[in-house]
């Protein structure tokens, strides 16, 4: 945590009506640094991203840092981190509030444990192909309340890395939200506002080699190849390219070499690596081809692959229209292929009517349903396809298939034989209730209408007041 004495911002009240309170440092980057704040209008916290003191002077980082902002705020997505207001400080230093995430970055989380499972790895991509996906179809932006274009400008993100994806624990499961699109391009002639120097802008690491040649026509290949670096490490815990431990370490000349110009490793060589499918590796490769041509067309057909290889299916994670990729689609380029032979993907894996049994399951977060569904490995929907009758006949045991396969397309429906017996069950306790209710009623009004109307009463004896009272007489005697 940062005190005031090291940091002059921490402690000061910015933005109109001195509404945001900086209370500590919460980390930086390349453009600006992130800062906790207190919402005094609100009373929440935030988060608010400050331009860096040292680029503040610089009239195209204001205009790249304004665009971040208004870029945000236009892409309206569940994963991507939700911007709530922008302004600029006394100084001139611009800034914008955001949504205040808790939970951790995945590159905090690679840090910890290297590699992670399939079926995770999985869920995190799938999840950052859906915020992708707005930015590459495209967003309409605002310019003091005026739509500036009539049709979607596509956006590219540039700077797709772990440090900028950010998971967050829910009781539903894990939510993974894309953050800082600062350097991201807007592709359209009109409004290239990207090309403000002529220098490379991104991570080497994670950088498509189209970004390293300074290409202006770069699109949405260009953050798959960067996820495909992603995936590559989740999975393997390593690098592409041999830098192994030195990663971290290596230069920028030295990435930009790699990505241009030297071949990645075949994943499953990787140690550890072995039990992965070849078709998951054929996905990962194939994002990291050096022609963008050669790589997915699309973020969406990325992840209807990842989740036709992934174990357990996935069904409609992150809000995507699950598809079936094709063969083609998932094959890798020739000069990635490895020697093993390529399977055919099962058809059965994409399947949304799959016979599902009672075998241990999978949580995976739905976006759309906000509810936890409950998904069955793919092992077990499988065997009834699979399974051979033993019979010697080729026609019974052609039946028996289609047999089985007509019952996994259709399961039968269960009936709840209990349910008439429950309705009947139902309707004799209402029908009581309302007797003894009825019973009661008559007797209350009968009793009122006794003790107002038939119960005799007793009246005082009355006397008339022009009679006097009687005298006693005297007793006479004996």
């Amino acid at each position: 945590m940062n005190t005031s004495s090291s940091d002059p911002w921490i402690g000061r009240f910015i933005g109109d009506c001195r509404r945001y309170y900086l209370e500590q440092r919460i980390g930086a980057g390349g453009m600006g640094n992130v800062y906790l704040a207190m919402d005094t209008r609100l009373g929440q916290e935030v988060a608010l991203k400050l331009l860096r003191d040292t680029l503040a002077v610089s009239i195209p980082l204001h205009k790249r840092f304004e665009r971040e902002a208004m870029l945000c705020a236009a892409l309206k997505s569940d994963h991507i981190v939700d911007i709530s207001d922008y302004g600029v400080t006394e100084e001139g230093y611009p800034f914008y509030v955001m949504e205040y995430l808790v939970g951790e970055t995945l590159g905090q989380l690679l840090r910890r444990e290297t590699r992670l499972p399939v079926e995770r790895t999985i869920e995190i991509a799938c999840q950052v192909c859906a915020g992708l996906q707005l930015a590459h179809q495209g967003v309409r932006i605002r310019r003091e309340g005026v739509v500036t274009t009539s049709d979607p400008i596509q956006i590219v993100h540039r700077d797709l890395k772990p440090d900028n994806i950010f998971l967050i624990p829910t009781a539903l499961g894990e939510l993974v939200k894309i953050l800082d699109f600062g350097i991201a391009k807007i592709r359209d002639e009109a409004l290239e506002l990207t090309n403000l120097t002529s220098t490379f802008l991104g991570t080497f690491r994670y950088a498509a080699p189209e970004q390293l040649q300074i290409e202006k026509n770069i699109d949405g290949r260009a953050d798959i190849y960067s996820l495909g670096m992603i995936l590559y490490e989740m999975l393997s815990g390593s690098d592409p390219f041999g830098f192994g431990t030195e990663a971290r370490k290596t230069s920028g000349v030295s990435w930009g070499i790699a990505h241009t110009s030297q071949m990645p490793q075949s994943l499953r060589s990787q140690p550890k690596c072995a039990h992965l499918s070849v078709e998951l590796e054929a996905i990962v490769m194939r994002c990291l081809n050096k022609q963008p041509e050669q790589r997915f067309g699309s973020v969406m057909e990325l992840s209807a692959a990842l989740q036709s290889v992934l174990p357990t299916s996935l069904g409609h994670t992150a809000g995507f229209i699950h598809s079936q990729p094709t063969k083609e689609a998932i094959a890798p380029n020739s000069a990635n292929s490895a020697t093993d032979e390529r399977k055919p993907i099962p058809p059965s894996v994409t399947s949304p009517s799959s016979n599902r049994t009672q075998t241990p399951q999978t949580r995976i977060f739905d976006l759309h349903q906000h509810q936890p569904k409950q998904y069955t490995p793919l092992a077990h929907r499988t065997d009834a396809i699979n399974s051979n009758p033993t019979d010697s006949n080729p026609t019974d045991s052609r039946r028996a298939q289609q047999l089985s396969q007509t019952q996994v397309q259709n399961p039968p429906v269960e009936q709840n034989s209990r349910e008439p017996q429950r309705t009947r069950r139902n309707l004799w306790l209402l029908s009581s209730a309302g007797f003894v209710l009825g019973v009661a009623g008559v007797t209350l009004v009968a009793g009122i209408f006794y003790l107002y109307f038939l119960l005799p009463q007793s009246k005082p004896p009355t006397q008339s007041p022009s009679t006097p009272p009687a005298s006693p007489q005297p007793l006479e005697p004996w």
